[in-house]
């Protein structure tokens, strides 16, 4: 004979419809692939950066310097054309200045033009440049101004040396 094993009182479970959790699931699994946008591929461009050292003042350059062309003997701050970006309101591009000109910056071919008096002035000694640009302006106005400088590199068969920096909000301007 069997021992007689005590029963366990029933104890009432909740019930828990899975159905409508896993319509749900399937519902929002359709509805973030439906809307799922890739985010847009960046442009790809060739650079040379060049180390990040602040820039020397075109006037502390040696006399020698002044009337040579451009050499790799000398220092590349003084190979470096500076280059100051400035945002407007929205993050717009409202100022280019190169060296100490200002250019129209609403005009990219104006800027082409004048990078390429500076690169191709053999009295000059730029074969690079370094771009301070304000932390506000826009993504698609900067890729203007890259755009500006590989154009005039590639008029004054160069190799397009660009580095970039952040422009410090208390440097006047």
């Amino acid at each position: 004979m069997r021992p007689r094993r005590a029963r366990r009182p029933k104890i009432d479970e909740p019930n828990v419809p899975v159905a409508p959790m896993l319509d749900m699931a399937f519902q929002l699994l359709t509805f973030f692939v439906l809307t799922y946008r890739q985010a847009p591929q960046e442009g790809q461009f060739i650079m040379s950066l060049l180390p990040p050292s602040p820039a020397t003042a075109m006037a502390a350059a040696p006399a020698a310097a002044e009337s040579a062309p451009a050499s790799s003997d000398l220092p590349a701050s003084l190979r470096t054309l500076p280059t100051t970006l400035r945002a407007g309101d929205g993050g717009r591009l409202a100022q280019v200045v190169v060296e100490t000109t200002e250019i129209p910056s609403d005009n990219k071919q104006a800027l082409v033009q004048a990078l390429l008096r500076y690169l191709q002035d053999p009295d000059l000694p730029f074969d690079q440049t370094l771009i301070k640009v304000d932390p506000n302006l826009k993504y698609s106005e900067l890729m203007t101004v890259i755009d500006a400088f590989a154009t005039a590199f590639e008029q004054a068969k160069k190799d397009p040396k660009i580095s970039f920096d952040e422009l410090d909000p208390n440097e006047g301007g």
